[in-house]
């Protein structure tokens, strides 16, 4: 995770609240005394409704399906997904035992040092993150924790100003497509090479009829659902994760 990373995206209710799309708000002040004092520029694919609405791009046509750029009241912005990032010295690292890792926090056990984010199954079925415990030099597989019992994942690396800390949401939801799976994998011993592949597909049940998942894009906290012929983005926090199927085929 990087800096470029950290993005601001938000659910734009435009057109008179009849259309919802997925946004980036863009880190851009206006002027006070200017006509957009108390607005927010955002940018998308044709967000309607917005005001003095423009191509992103200067060389193309403001047309549906092209990103384009306009201002909106933060009133009609909901399912703020936001990341945050703090800089601490080393003295204040050694203070707190931070080390640079990827780790996740999680309602029942706390801080878990994971793996790297591929997804992975637990027993259960449930999407999870191949958590380690012990020291860094010989850490061994521990439990595996279902991401929907993680809260938010924490990024830590070394920067010239210390460490860098940057800390996001966690998705609940196993993107589709080929992970690596971990069967061989025994707690309390040291991690063991992956034991193949699997091929993962999601569909999300909404109103009584399932939806098949076309991606998940975790950075923008949005979902993709296929719905008829049309992809239609949803934002991560309105599915609950006990409305998603999964259907794993070894490969």
């Amino acid at each position: 995770m990087t800096i470029s990373d950290l993005r601001t995206f938000a659910t734009f209710d435009g057109h008179g609240g009849k259309v919802s799309k997925r946004v980036e708000v863009l880190d851009h002040e206006p002027s006070p005394a200017g006509p957009y004092a108390g607005l927010v520029a955002v940018r998308g694919e044709h967000p309607l409704g917005a005001v003095d609405e423009r191509p992103a791009d200067d060389g193309a046509d403001l047309a549906r399906g092209v990103a384009s750029i306009g201002w909106v009241d933060p009133a009609t912005l909901r399912d703020w997904y936001r990341p945050d990032r703090v800089v601490v010295s080393r003295l204040e690292a050694r203070r707190s035992g931070l080390e640079p890792g990827l780790y996740a926090d999680s309602r029942g056990r706390g801080r878990v040092r994971i793996d790297g984010l591929e997804g992975l199954l637990a027993p259960d079925g449930r999407p999870a993150f191949r958590a380690l415990a012990g020291p860094a030099d010989a850490p061994v597989v521990d439990v595996r924790l279902p991401t929907d019992q993680a809260v938010r994942l924490v990024a830590v690396r070394e920067v010239d100003e210390g460490f860098e800390v940057v800390t996001t949401p966690v998705s609940p939801f196993l993107s589709p497509g080929q992970h690596r799976a971990y069967d061989d994998d025994v707690v309390g011993l040291p991690p063991r090479p992956s034991s193949g592949t699997v091929e993962v597909r999601a569909a999300v049940l909404l109103n009584g009829s399932l939806h098949h998942v076309v991606r998940i894009d975790e950075r923008a906290a949005t979902i993709w659902l296929r719905q008829g012929d049309a992809e239609v983005p949803v934002a991560s926090s309105a599915v609950g994760a006990d409305l998603v199927r999964y259907t794993v085929v070894p490969t």
